[in-house]
């Protein structure tokens, strides 16, 4: 269900953009507004988030779950960019890479 959530706001982004920084913008959007739904219910509950003196965000699990849904989060993103990467590869030509 999340990770259903997840996927849907990261088909929508630029591709170009990394979907470990699209993941962190979507967690900060969610995280930030009052819950809406099952979802952001669930992630306030799990995740916590704040900010070190460099002003760069810091996420936690406020439990074990909540380790876990952000593990689960963070293997999606990164499958999906290895799924891109692969396309990316596949569309390659040997002429590709002469001089």
């Amino acid at each position: 269900m999340i990770l259903e959530a997840f996927s849907e706001y990261l088909k929508q982004q630029d591709s170009k953009i990394s979907a470990d920084i699209i993941l962190l913008q979507w967690l900060r959007e969610k995280l930030k507004a009052e819950p809406k739904d099952n979802i952001d219910k669930i992630l306030h509950a799990e995740i916590e988030f704040s900010s070190d003196e460099k002003g760069d965000l810091i996420f936690k699990g406020k439990e074990k779950s909540g380790k876990i849904l952000l593990e689960a989060l963070f293997n999606y993103a990164q499958s999906y960019e290895q799924q891109k990467f692969g396309r990316w590869v596949h569309k390659l030509k040997a002429s590709d890479f002469q001089h």
